[in-house]
């Protein structure tokens, strides 16, 4: 076991245990490595199972309010501690100058504002170097550094964004990908979805579809399938096995501890549903959240095991469906939870490595969404995520929903979440291995937190509803 330690001039910056205890490391091979940390007399000690050098990654307030994950440099254990501050400002800074490098290498062109900006970060972070001697003033000019360099990452996300999608809308007017939303029965006003959406996520919950042992309910969803076809809307069905919360009927879990039977109940769900939809339904989310877990206390190797025989069910109805798997939590903040070890991608790669054949990947970017919530992060780290993720040649979906307020900050929290909306899904536009976007809320009903939905409880439509109409008029009017 070792030990980075970091000294802290702004104690007051770290948020409470909770957020301490997400503090990890990505090594150079993309594995994350969580870490138990201690905040005291003005010390950040975190204690890891590996030695090795690694990035830190931890939550950071904004001078906008907003906190997002940060990160250091490539850190080594050593007998001093480092300031985290200056190291934070570093890592920022590096990884902003790299990717600027990296995109004008390949034809991005910058411009005078942001230009100035990265100067300005720079002097910001020369000056808490070379001001060590007075930490107030070294550790004012990292934090500024730090903000700065967010800022001017978030004008080259901008003008990367623009230029991409000018490109790829001059080689094709309609973009070839889907906008969705998740639904589970018909929306009262459908003119107002098919506005925004030109697809469709049925929800096939098994606690909905079979509440007693072999008892099927499809009314209300054969209902929903048939009014998609009606709208042509692409239809894509799922999850049909959800590992990362308790989504499993009541009659099951008492079968939850017998793995050959539990293999056996769910294989025959899959089949049923499959084939109950086969010609209607070719696209299908077979398993959601097998990466993380979090149902019956499954271990990696029996989360594996049940889905390879989720997918072989699928597959022995319809030979030709489409499958996909749902990652939640992309960026590995479950390992600082939980006892898993193989990161979101590992765990993935794994499967494929096995036999296990899937064609597409659906990343979950659910900002504060229970039960797993991702992190907030910023434009380049979902740029690179999807840019991680496209060295498995296949197709990517990305399912996201708005950040929800924090406790007693619902109102006006409308404001952030729509230029959060429009940045991420302009950014999966301009990314060509992404050809579905779902958002996972469509109205108070279908969401365990309400501020996220896209309609008001009186079925009036949010900002976020408005926008996605106007960008849909945008790229597929």
């Amino acid at each position: 076991m070792g030990v980075i330690q970091f000294r802290v001039e702004r104690p007051d910056l770290l948020s409470g245990a909770s957020e301490l205890s997400l503090i990890d490391f990505v090594m150079y091979d993309g594995r994350v490595v969580p870490a138990r940390t201690h905040l005291a007399n003005g010390m950040l000690y975190c204690e890891r199972q590996l030695s090795e050098s690694g990035q830190m990654r931890l939550l950071w307030p904004r001078f906008d309010g907003r906190r997002q994950v940060v990160h250091t440099t490539s850190l080594r254990e050593q007998s001093a501690p480092y300031s985290l501050e200056l190291e934070l400002a570093r890592g920022q800074l590096s990884r902003l100058r790299n990717q600027f490098n990296s995109w004008s290498s390949a034809g991005l062109q910058s411009s005078p504002q942001l230009d100035s900006m990265i100067q300005d970060s720079h002097r910001s972070f020369r000056t808490a170097v070379l001001r060590l001697e007075s930490p107030e003033t070294a550790v004012a000019a990292a934090i500024l550094s730090v903000d700065t360099s967010s800022r001017a990452t978030d004008l080259l996300c901008q003008h990367y964004v623009e230029q991409r999608l000018g490109y790829r809308r001059s080689r094709a007017v309609r973009l070839p990908v889907f906008l969705g939303c998740r639904l589970d029965q018909i929306p009262t006003d459908s003119d107002a979805f098919c506005r925004a959406f030109n697809a469709v996520q049925v929800d096939t919950s098994w606690k909905k579809l079979e509440r007693n042992d072999g008892e099927y309910q499809w009314d209300q969803l054969d209902e929903l399938v048939a009014w998609a076809q009606e709208k042509r809307l692409f239809v894509l069905g799922g999850p049909l096995l959800d590992l990362s919360e308790d989504c499993l009927p009541e009659w099951l879990k008492s079968w939850t501890g017998d793995m050959v039977n539990l293999q056996s109940f769910t294989a025959d769900f899959v089949e049923t549903v499959v084939g109950h939809y086969v010609g209607r339904i070719r696209h299908w989310e077979v398993v959601t959240g097998a990466n993380r877990g979090g149902v019956a206390s499954l271990d990696e190797e029996q989360r594996m095991n049940l889905v390879a025989r989720a997918i072989e069910a699928a597959r022995q109805v319809d030979e030709h469906t489409q499958i996909s798997l749902r990652v939640i939590q992309p960026w590995g903040e479950y390992l600082s939870q939980t006892k898993n070890r193989l990161s979101p991608i590992q765990f993935v790669d794994t499967l494929r490595r096995c036999g296990v054949r899937f064609a597409e990947v659906n990343l979950d970017l659910r900002v504060g969404d229970y039960p797993a919530p991702t992190l907030l992060r910023d434009c380049l780290s979902l740029s690179q995520l999807i840019d991680q993720w496209s060295l498995l040649q296949v197709p990517i979906n990305i399912m996201l929903s708005v950040p929800s307020a924090p406790p007693g900050k619902e109102a006006g929290f409308e404001a952030t979440q729509i230029p959060w909306l429009f940045d991420v899904v302009q950014m999966c536009l301009a990314k060509e291995r992404v050809v579905g976007i779902y958002y996972s809320n469509w109205n108070h009903q279908d969401s365990k937190l309400p501020q996220t939905a896209l309609l008001n409880a009186d079925d009036s439509s949010r900002g976020t509803l408005d926008l996605l109409q106007s960008m849909f008029r945008e790229y597929w009017g």
